[in-house]
């Protein structure tokens, strides 16, 4: 237990600091940009986001899955990752230069000039994050936490050559072969769950305006970077279940819990506070966002709950489920949106998110318990042992922070 809340405090410090980074950017974007700027950056960065997730498939949990469950060497997870990896960024660089000769509305909401950067960052963004990863495998988290800060992914590679002598590795098609299907079992629900996030800004793009576009990529950014919470735990919890016989099954759904409870109270500030918070960090402009994150806050917090559910699935190994739940909460989505935006408009692409979240996140929930043979009520009602390890841990947190004020 505490060497799960040391690598989850270097985890998660290292998020915080990307955090206030991306926030500051995001903040300066919006001052400078307006909605309108603000769109036509969140048009190109789906566009590249999405081609991404489209063509590259193998090197994701697939990898990590295979490393920390021991099926593979450090070494063959680097040079598989390699291959699918840049196999993966060559399609989708060329797929992209393809639709940029299409007559396709979202194309006129930026300039080509700022399409080709989105897509000559594409392999760039996949290393930096693979590599990164696969030192979660192996449980490094104090390298993962500092090299996230650097978002290098040579110098990632330089570590895991140091730590685990990285080699060259013959060719196993029948290990390329696992690793893909793992990742084939997992693509639809990686896929649907980037589109779900993302569906309301793609819909928006052919047919609202670029400060439409903007006022809802910001109400989606502000209220998904709690998100920071459930990914931080999945990358520290990921290895732990892939290397356990029965998937830490208890450890999971008491992280759940707290992680619901955490995320919630503090989308529930964010919801009062928007008025405030939105014409502080983005300026007054955006105020029409407000009524968008408040909607979003109830869905967010369902979903960050949800995501810790995840990691017991991929690491036992059914990644599939993620597939199916995250592909039905992205029709819901999509469902909503054909049939609500043009009467309710930026709202409705706000509540076809929120409860395509709480459909997603009751078919994870629902698979949980039939896979680790525990009950919906043992998995979400609170217990006294909760609360006593969130007392403890913030005994624990205030003791340190004394001694370090004392020293």
């Amino acid at each position: 237990m505490a060497s799960g809340f040391k690598d989850f405090g270097m985890t998660f410090g290292s998020r915080i600091s990307m955090l206030i980074l991306s926030l500051g950017t995001q903040s300066s974007l919006a001052w400078i940009l307006g909605p309108s700027g603000r769109g036509a950056y969140a048009v190109c960065l789906l566009f590249s986001s999405i081609l991404g997730l489209i063509f590259i498939i193998g090197c994701d949990y697939a990898g990590i899955y295979y490393v920390a469950a021991k099926k593979l060497s450090i070494s063959e997870g680097v040079f598989y990752t390699f291959i699918f990896g840049g196999i993966g960024s060559l399609l989708a660089i060329a797929a992209g230069k393809i639709i940029m000769t299409m007559p396709l509305p979202f194309l006129g909401k930026a300039t080509t000039g700022e399409f080709n950067l989105a897509l000559i960052f594409i392999p760039v963004s996949v290393f930096s994050y693979t590599f990164l990863m696969l030192l979660t495998a192996y449980q490094k988290f104090n390298w993962f936490s500092i090299l996230s800060i650097l978002s290098a992914f040579l110098r990632t590679l330089r570590i895991i050559y140091i730590k685990f002598g990285l080699q060259w590795e013959k060719i196993s098609f029948s290990k390329m072969r696992d690793m893909l299907l793992y990742d084939a079992r997992h693509y639809i629900g990686k896929l649907s769950n980037q589109i779900n996030l993302e569906v309301g800004t793609i819909i928006l793009a052919m047919f609202a305006s670029q400060a439409e576009i903007g006022l809802f990529a910001v109400a989606v950014s502000l209220t998904t970077r709690l998100n920071m919470i459930p990914n931080t735990l999945e990358t520290v919890l990921i290895p732990r279940v892939a290397a356990d016989e029965r998937g830490k099954r208890q450890l999971i759904a008491q992280t759940a819990r707290l992680t619901g409870a955490l995320c919630g109270s503090m989308l529930l500030i964010l919801a009062v506070f928007a008025n405030i918070i939105v014409a502080i960090l983005f300026s007054p402009a955006f105020l029409p966002a407000v009524e968008l994150i408040r909607i979003l806050a109830a869905g967010v917090t369902i979903r960050c709950a949800s995501k810790v559910l995840v990691t017991y699935l991929l690491g036992t190994n059914h990644p599939g489920i993620i597939s199916v739940s995250v592909g039905v909460g992205m029709a819901i989505n999509l469902g909503i949106l054909w049939f609500f935006l043009p009467v309710f408009g930026l709202a409705a692409a706000a509540w076809a998110m929120t409860i395509s979240f709480v459909v997603s996140s009751g078919i994870i929930a629902a698979s949980f318990s039939k896979r680790s043979g525990m009950r919906l009520m043992d998995i979400f009602v609170f217990r006294f042992a909760d609360w006593n390890l969130v007392t403890n841990s913030l005994s624990s947190l205030t003791g340190k922070m004394a001694f370090l004020m004392r020293k």
